[in-house]
């Protein structure tokens, strides 16, 4: 079984609204691909397609909040599984880690994908006080995907190599993952934290809950052993000239 990371464009925001220090910051936005024998599954999917172009509506609309998204054409999705021999036609599972844009918006290019999210998530963003709150728009994850909602923890496979786990704070039913392959042992820790300098501080941006995140960062480092890389949410340095995962085969 292997493990890949892709980076699917950049987010563009000031540094405090990602826990770190810097006055502005362009963070990358991956995702991962778990090549498991009995299929493929995604975790999380990065920007929509429609986000490569700079007067999308959704992207004016980040614009009024200070914020934006870089996208390439090269960088969808689609592009990032045909590197790696992967018909996005033929991905089995999408696991969200929760129902934000940047997570969400490869969707549409996944077909016959089983979206796999925890249930709280998936009724706080049809809760429509719970989805502004926590920014869950529809417009990326209700595409009539068929849907498996689950409660806390989850055996992916039902062989312990990929297992969903519950780490709410970011939002409602946020989810990380734990991937046992050949390329190694790793916590897909998703926005439960943003980076290795939030793990370090544990400084949250303030519209979170701080004191979840704080329980359930503790809950995922508990898991590490010696051997595991725990790979966060947008940061970096795990993606820059090395970064921590191989997006192709070779």
């Amino acid at each position: 079984m292997r493990l890949f990371g892709c980076v699917c464009g950049q987010f563009h925001s000031s540094g405090a609204g990602m826990g770190m220090s810097a006055d502005r910051v362009a963070v990358p936005i991956p995702f991962y691909v778990v090549d498991h024998p009995e299929g493929v599954a995604v975790f999380d999917c990065g920007l929509h397609r429609d986000l490569v172009h700079a007067d999308d509506p959704y992207r004016r609309r980040l614009r009024t909040q200070d914020m934006d998204v870089s996208l390439s054409p090269e960088e969808t999705v689609t592009r990032a599984l045909e590197r790696l021999d992967i018909d996005p036609a033929a991905v089995r599972f999408a696991v969200l880690s929760h129902l934000h844009f940047d997570h969400t918006g490869g969707l549409s290019e996944l077909p016959n994908a089983t979206i796999v999210v925890q249930a709280r998530e998936w009724q706080a963003g049809r809760d429509d006080d719970l989805s502004a709150r926590y920014f869950l728009p529809r417009r990326f994850s209700d595409l009539g995907h068929s849907l498996l909602q689950i409660d806390g923890e989850h055996d992916l496979f039902g062989d312990g190599a990929v297992t969903i786990l519950p780490s709410f704070g970011h939002t409602p039913g946020h989810q990380s993952m734990h991937v046992r392959s050949d390329d190694g042992d790793h916590i897909l820790v998703a926005d439960a934290c943003y980076n290795c300098e939030t793990a370090r501080t544990r400084r949250f941006p303030a519209h979170f809950d701080s004191p979840a995140m704080n329980k359930s960062l503790d809950a995922l480092t508990a898991r590490c052993g010696p051997e595991t890389l725990m790979i966060y949410g947008h940061d970096p340095d795990q993606w820059g000239d090395q970064p921590i995962l191989s997006s192709s085969r070779s």
